[in-house]
């Protein structure tokens, strides 16, 4: 089966983007499986090389719902048996789902947990509209929409396709066999002695519940730790939480540092004691697969918690995204032993290790297509008539 991922920007293992990210892992995976793929983003950047995967980059149009016709006759040359387009809220793909539609190829979506309630109430005067105007009708044309985490979400958005659970994975080989343990607390010495709880994702209070984060750091009044913040800034989120910390003057230091890429992420990683996932709503946060992959425990808000597994298995506390629980989640993991955090990142490895390969995504994926979009499914999609275009109007 021949699949064509869709995605806006380039699919990089390196970046704090997650959908770029998951792109990359899995299309490699499937790549690996024998389906035969393409990457086409859009983007105005040089395009990353994805091992065995053709990628091939476009520069967007300026206009929300053109797609550039450079990449509709890559579509129509390259004939893929099954489109498979990423995110919401993003208008080429309404275009593209209507020229596979006319085509007769089938499509699959992947909203990547951004049809949360919280994530819709984020923006919701132009998110309203696109919804009942384009996005329901994308998504329940689609043979399946493919949900990383959160599908009960999908349901209560209005999704009437069938839905099928993928999750997220870890790829154990990208984690350093050799982590230097000791590269935080080199570079800010004040962490020294410390239990370190650390965050790293984008700095995004809303979705990402820092500023529930950083009110139950204070409530705690721990002695003898730290919380370190590490991400890219998010719509001026680094200002909104410095504020914040300078208002509630935690008795135990805030320290906010910026992106982390490559072997540093995972050392800076592996220089805390416990890693603090706090979100109010998620998808499937890679970022704790990660910390999970490194062997740290993690505290996790519910929706952070990847289906519940780190949790169940020992790897993780996990509580609601309220400052009372969390401030009492911090007092328990900062009152165990060495020795219960080791088992318990042990724990958490083990159950990433088993649950989360992108390789077991990659297989439960290609049943789906062949399910939902195979040629005893789709029929049209074999018959290798020419694939019409889709006229734009003037440009690209």
């Amino acid at each position: 089966m021949k699949v064509a991922h869709v995605l806006a920007g380039s699919p990089s293992p390196d970046v704090a983007n997650g959908v770029r990210k998951y792109v990359y892992f899995m299309a490699q995976a499937q790549a690996v499986l024998g389906l035969e793929l393409a990457v086409f983003c859009l983007t105005k950047e040089p395009v990353s090389a994805v091992p065995r995967v053709h990628a091939q980059g476009f520069p967007p149009s300026l206009v929300p719902f053109r797609v550039p016709r450079a990449l509709l006759a890559e579509l129509e040359r390259w004939r893929p048996d099954l489109l498979h387009l990423h995110a919401p809220y993003f208008p080429p793909n309404a275009t593209l789902a209507r020229w596979a539609r006319r085509a007769g190829i089938p499509y699959v979506v992947t909203p990547h947990g951004a049809l949360s309630p919280g994530e819709i109430r984020q923006r919701w005067l132009w998110k309203l509209p696109y919804k009942l105007l384009f996005e329901r009708h994308t998504l329940n044309g689609a043979a399946f929409v493919h949900a990383v985490g959160a599908a009960e979400d999908l349901p209560a958005y209005g999704v009437t396709a069938p839905v099928e659970l993928a999750p997220c994975g870890i790829d154990l080989s990208t984690v350093p066999a050799d982590l230097d343990r000791r590269v935080l607390a080199a570079r800010h010495p004040i962490l020294l002695g410390r239990r370190v709880f650390l965050f790293l994702g984008r700095l995004d209070p809303a979705q990402k519940g820092l500023d529930l984060l950083l009110q139950a750091f204070a409530a705690a009044s721990l002695d003898m730790a730290a919380l370190v913040l590490v991400g890219p800034d998010f719509r001026r989120g680094r200002r909104k939480l410095e504020r914040l910390a300078a208002r509630l003057r935690p008795s135990a230091p805030v320290i906010l540092l910026g992106p982390v890429y490559g072997r540093e992420r995972f050392d800076v990683v592996a220089g805390a004691d416990v890693f603090v996932n706090t979100s109010r709503w998620e998808g499937m946060p890679i970022a704790v697969l990660e910390a999970a992959a490194t062997g740290l425990p993690c505290l996790l808000t519910t929706p952070a918690d990847p289906l519940g597994l780190l949790s169940r298995g020992g790897g993780a506390l996990s509580v609601e995204p309220d400052v009372g629980a969390i401030a009492e989640g911090l007092r328990r993991m900062h009152r165990a032993s060495e020795a219960e955090l080791r088992r318990m990142g042990e724990r958490a490895r083990q159950i990433v290790a088993s649950e989360f390969s992108w390789q077991r995504s990659a297989r439960i994926l290609a049943d789906a297509y062949a399910r939902h979009a195979g040629p005893d499914a789709s029929p049209a999609t074999h018959d290798r008539r020419r694939v019409p275009q889709l006229r734009s109007r003037r440009g690209t």
